[in-house]
């Protein structure tokens, strides 16, 4: 009896576990905190979604080309962690992405204007994507590993 207590609890605890997760991801906005915009203008396979993007939100070429030109503060803010040797260095790294951060967020609400909160759930929505293919694939690769360990045993 007691078992099928733990084995009930232990199924209730995943189911619980696995729905938070989904609401967390629900909740995932990665605006201005992840490098967004290099995802989407550096990355070869995203050129079909820059200019679903820019469908979808009806921009114009400068629009886009002025978007285009944040991804260099996201490489920018990227490479200066690989500088910090000391705590001290990283509190202050922190506090000049944080900035930086917040600037990209400013420039792109002037450069948006009132598409700028359509432009976020367009964002929301295909972070979403990317984040479900990156896994997915990883998933394939494991899979395919595991099947090339399998042959070789």
């Amino acid at each position: 009896m007691r078992r099928r207590w733990l084995i009930w609890a232990g199924l209730g605890g995943l189911l619980l576990a696995s729905g938070a997760l989904a609401a967390a991801a629900a909740r995932t906005d990665p605006w201005p905190s992840s490098p967004v915009l290099t995802r989407l203008f550096a990355l070869p396979s995203s050129k079909a979604d820059v200019k679903q993007l820019a469908a979808d939100l009806d921009l114009s070429a400068g629009q886009v080309q002025d978007l285009r030109q944040l991804t260099a503060g996201e490489a920018r803010s990227a490479k200066l962690g690989e500088a910090v040797q000391s705590r001290l260095q990283a509190q202050q790294l922190n506090t000049e992405i944080s900035a930086m951060k917040i600037e990209k967020d400013r420039k792109a609400r002037l450069i948006l204007g009132g598409k700028y909160a359509a432009f976020r759930q367009w964002i929301r929505e295909w972070w979403v994507r990317q984040v479900k293919q990156s896994r997915q694939g990883a998933e394939l690769r494991q899979a395919a590993r595991e099947a090339a360990q399998a042959v070789k045993e």
